[in-house]
């Protein structure tokens, strides 16, 4: 089921070269995003920064701009 987000967290680690998302969702849940790649991040952050509204599906887990109805 797609949830539109609201705001989202970041964290990279350099020692280990591997990132992380946290989505905050309008109905005030969250979903972690783990153990992503640089390429991943650069992605799914310009994504998160330059896309409104957008949204997430955990069992897909796709992210997008276009709202399922």
């Amino acid at each position: 089921m797609q949830r539109r987000i609201s705001y989202f967290d970041v964290d990279w680690s350099r020692k280990d070269s591997s990132g992380s998302v946290r989505l905050a969702f309008d109905d005030r849940t969250f979903a972690e995003l783990r153990g992503l790649s640089i390429e991943e991040m650069g992605l799914i952050c310009n994504m998160l920064r330059a896309e409104k509204p957008l949204y997430y599906d955990d069992e897909s887990e796709r992210l997008t701009t276009l709202h399922d109805e």
